[in-house]
């Protein structure tokens, strides 16, 4: 129905009274009884475009952030900086100094290293599975290579992740 289709006209077998009849059904073309095609269309293709027309205005909407925590010529962050209090590496454009002064680039730091602190933290969950899920296969399969192996593993943003909280407890 929604491509202006319908169910097809079938052959139907009936029982009655133990016996087969075969009957032939068939259906009005609804494009028959249908006035203007073209409204019928527009009203069909109307979701669709609701959906197009929402996902354009809310690409339009969203801005990018005025940093980059790696360095993105693509967006213009090329500019290395680093935050008063935890010393974090951010990029920014061009004209980031004449935007962003006092309470704003205070702000702007903070979601830095909010957003740094949270890559940390995924970071050393990734590590630790990882390790996890070595330990395991080297249980399962009595390697004791790769027991002694996934054992060594570091996981480093777990270590810059508890540096970092010890800074953040000091500065409070």
């Amino acid at each position: 129905m929604f491509f202006g289709g319908g169910f097809p006209s079938s052959n139907v077998h009936v029982y009655s009274n133990g016996r087969m009849r075969y009957t032939y059904q068939q259906r009005q073309d609804r494009r028959d009884n249908q006035g203007d095609g073209g409204l019928g269309v527009f009203v069909q293709l109307m979701p669709i475009l609701i959906l197009i027309l929402v996902s354009a205005l809310s690409q339009l909407m969203v801005s990018s952030p005025p940093y980059s925590l790696s360095p993105r010529p693509s967006v213009g962050h090329i500019h290395r900086r680093v935050t008063d209090h935890l010393g974090v590496v951010y990029y920014v454009g061009d004209t980031f100094s004449e935007e962003y002064t006092g309470s704003s680039l205070k702000t702007v730091e903070r979601n830095v290293e909010d957003d740094y602190i949270a890559n940390l933290r995924n970071n050393c969950w990734k590590e630790k599975q990882q390790k996890e899920g070595l330990l395991y296969r080297a249980r399962y399969f009595g390697d004791t290579d790769m027991y002694h192996k996934a054992q060594k593993m570091g996981t480093p943003s777990c270590s810059r992740l508890s540096e970092t909280m010890k800074s953040l407890e000091n500065f409070w």
